[in-house]
C-alpha cells in the first residue's frame, strides 16, 4: 500500500512541476481560448474531490459533460464521478489503465490523464526511452492529453535511481531525477 501511495505521488509531483515550470515559449498546450493548461488539470489532479454517488441527475454534474463522456468511452461501465474546484472528474479502469477525464463547469472536455504500465506503452515512445535508457525499467506511464497535445511522463529505474522522462512534440528530456536511499 505504501508503494503504490508512493508511486501515485511520484507521477503527480512531475505532473505539477511540468505544469508549472516556465518557458520562454509556450508549450502548445492550449488549444483554444478557454481551454486548460497543463497547470490547470494538474490542480484538478490534487483538489479535495468529492465523490458524486450514484449519479441521479439530481446532483450538479452537467449533462453536457456526461453525454460527452459517455460518447467518447463507450466502453467505461465502472466510472466514478467527482465533483473538482473547476468542473468535475470521471475516474474508471479498463484493461489495467486509469483513466482520468476533466470537464469544467459547462461540461467541456478540458483533458485526460491515463496510468499505465510499460506494455501500454506506444512502441515509438517506448524505443526512444529505451534507446537512451537500456539499463533502466519502466515501471509507470502517465500520459497526459490537452486539446490535440499528449505528453508522457515514463517513470523509470534501476538499482540506485528513479526517473522521470518527459516525452513532447518537442522531445525528450530528463524530467526529473532522485537517488535510491542505501
Amino acid at each position: 500500500m505504501k508503494k503504490q501511495f508512493f508511486l501515485y505521488k511520484l507521477g503527480i509531483i512531475p505532473l505539477i512541476t511540468l505544469c508549472c515550470s516556465v518557458n520562454a515559449q509556450s508549450n502548445g498546450f492550449n488549444a483554444s481560448p478557454g481551454s486548460p493548461s497543463l497547470k490547470e488539470v494538474a490542480s484538478n489532479e490534487i483538489t479535495n474531490e468529492k465523490a458524486l454517488p450514484n449519479y441521479n441527475g439530481n446532483s450538479s454534474l452537467s449533462t453536457k459533460a456526461l453525454k460527452d463522456f459517455n460518447k467518447t468511452f463507450k466502453d467505461a461501465s465502472n466510472a466514478a464521478w467527482f465533483d473538482t474546484n473547476d468542473g468535475f472528474m470521471a475516474k474508471f479502469t479498463k484493461d489495467n489503465v486509469e483513466t482520468k477525464v476533466f470537464y469544467d463547469r459547462k461540461g467541456r472536455w478540458m483533458a485526460n490523464v491515463r496510468n499505465y504500465q510499460e506494455d501500454k506503452l506506444p512502441k515509438e515512445i517506448r524505443h526512444m526511452v529505451k534507446s537512451k535508457y537500456y539499463d533502466y525499467r519502466i515501471f509507470l506511464v502517465q500520459e497526459v492529453t490537452v486539446g490535440n497535445k499528449t505528453a508522457y511522463l515514463v517513470k523509470i529505474e534501476d538499482k540506485t535511481s528513479i526517473k522521470t522522462i518527459r516525452i513532447t512534440d518537442d522531445g525528450m528530456d530528463e524530467y526529473e531525477a532522485f537517488e535510491k536511499s542505501k
